[in-house]
């Protein structure tokens, strides 16, 4: 198991653990919401990490489509694990200048669920395409993957970032 994922997993362990433990101080509670802003923060990175990895294959004209496939494996599965890394409360008005997050996510949590689901979605039709090997397929999916999973939500859910 990654480290990342291994770090993911135990942070989004101890907020879920936190939030149903009676007696919870809110100095606790602020400290477990900035674990999962930084939890989040590093899954982003993750699957941007995956897709700058497929790009780099790309780009060098690499062949290794077994590769290309497992980076979009693992995107898919870092998709279905977004929606638990957004407790209430986390937001870039609960949090100035710690998170990007707009309050709309929790205002629209459902299109916000959706939106993780389609990049999950588009990641698998990515390791499809990888597993095709045909490398146009493969760099036609990855832009719909970028378009139709990380860009609609940005747009939708994400302040600017500075």
């Amino acid at each position: 198991m990654k480290r990342t994922t291994l770090a993911l997993l135990l942070a989004g362990a101890a907020v879920a653990a936190g939030y149903l433990t009676p007696g919870y101080s809110s100095l606790a509670w602020a400290d477990d919401l900035q674990a999962a802003v930084d939890a989040r923060r590093a899954l982003m990175k993750e699957i941007g990490g995956e897709m700058k990895a497929i790009a780099d294959a790309l780009d060098a004209k690499s062949t290794d489509t077994a590769s290309m496939e497992k980076h979009a494996e693992l995107i898919e599965a870092d998709a279905a694990k977004i929606p638990a890394l957004f407790p209430t409360g986390s937001s870039a008005d609960d949090l100035p200048g710690k998170t990007h997050a707009k309050a709309e996510i929790w205002q629209n949590f459902d299109d916000f669920k959706a939106r993780a689901a389609a990049l999950g979605t588009e990641a698998g039709k990515l390791a499809d395409a990888a597993k095709s090997g045909d490398m146009t397929a493969v760099a036609n999916q990855l832009d719909q993957t970028a378009h139709n999973g990380c860009s609609a939500c940005h747009k939708q859910f994400r302040l600017p970032l500075q």
